[in-house]
């Protein structure tokens, strides 16, 4: 039967000697789902033991209500038998001898800057979650474009000229094919177009403030932060962003611009890696931890945090199936000293 609890903590995540850290460590595992009466009453054990064990408590209670509006935090917040456990925060029972419990399961060892900082990217990933919205593509795009993708979604759109849209997850796009130039209006995240040759009528993807042009060829456009990444897989795209004259990539180069400065500079595609979400996978060579989670990001509601700056530049080569996301989260404790927290609507790796 499981019991939440164990006799002996696993040798390569030992008990945190700082108060604060086990108080956090305890909080993270009552808040996790997996909790049981018998964990809830050992922190309650655990809380009555000294003052300082109070005090600390009481000090990661403080961290955890400023991230606070997860549906699971919200229960945590309303379960009667934790606000009692909290209430022992303030009045630890003196003049008895607690049982001494160790958490059900040890999640991280954290210093005070490390536990500040996490804390601080907890909160930082809740506004995004609040102001952001829930998925990439915003309620708007979803609203007023003429096709789009949920999150974790793929979609091959025929399209009235004969060109074929892969659409990508939380994508986003429109189409006016009334005039001299076939006009796509790319709204969100990212579209790999397969275009039917048509001299007489340019094929243009608008996005971001930018431009790429082609009569018959197949090249991908995706969002980017202020701007768009344009790759090209067969033929040539011109490409075009505010006053710069238009640049010419060809097969296996692509360019990147934004809003404020316009055109980069051409550089070459990784082609095998390309597109792999088109097969239900992604690769990733040589990638950087914050890189491979932000694209992770892409495909999953919620948010990933990475919250210590020394795992954000841990290189990642490896392929993953899109459908089993949760594989890229375990890779990383297995090989990593890092360890991975799940919430709703927030991973934290730490």
């Amino acid at each position: 039967m499981k019991t939440g609890l164990s006799d002996q903590q696993p040798a390569s995540r030992p008990l945190a000697a700082d108060l604060g850290d086990q108080a956090i460590e305890w909080l993270v595992m009552l808040q996790s789902g997996d909790a049981t009466m018998r964990d809830r009453a050992a922190f309650a054990d655990w809380c009555a033991q000294s003052p300082g064990h109070a005090r600390a408590a009481a000090e990661a209670r403080s961290l955890f209500a400023a991230v606070g509006q997860t549906g699971t935090a919200r229960q945590w917040k309303e379960t009667p038998d934790i606000q009692d456990e909290i209430g022992s925060f303030r009045s630890p029972v003196s003049g008895t001898a607690p049982i001494r419990r160790q958490p059900a399961r040890r999640l991280a060892v954290w210093s005070r800057p490390g536990r500040i900082a996490i804390a601080g990217a907890m909160i930082c990933a809740l506004m995004l979650v609040i102001f952001g919205g829930l998925e990439a593509t915003g309620p708007i795009a979803r609203w007023t474009s003429d096709y789009s993708t949920a999150i974790g979604q793929q979609r091959v759109v025929m399209l009235a000229d004969g060109s074929v849209a892969h659409m990508n997850t939380a994508s986003a796009f429109s189409v006016d094919f009334s005039g001299p130039r076939r006009e796509i209006r790319l709204e969100a995240g990212e579209v790999i177009f397969d275009v039917a040759k048509d001299a007489d009528h340019p094929f243009v993807v608008s996005a971001n403030g930018g431009a790429a042009r082609a009569v018959g060829t197949v090249y991908g456009v995706r969002l980017e932060d202020g701007g768009a990444n344009v790759t090209v897989r067969e033929g040539i795209v011109e490409v075009s962003s505010g006053d710069r004259d238009p640049v010419r990539i060809t097969v296996g180069q692509q360019v990147r611009y934004d809003t404020d400065d316009g055109l980069k500079k051409i550089t070459d595609a990784d082609l095998a890696a390309y597109g792999s979400w088109q097969r239900g996978k992604l690769i990733f060579n040589q990638r950087t931890l914050s890189d491979v989670m932000a694209e992770l990001q892409r495909y999953q509601p919620g948010r990933i945090v990475v919250a210590r700056d020394a795992l954000r530049g841990l290189k990642v080569t490896g392929v993953f199936e899109i459908a089993d996301l949760d594989a890229v989260f375990a890779s990383i404790e297995q090989t990593t000293s890092a360890r991975v927290t799940r919430l709703p609507l927030l991973t934290i790796i730490y």
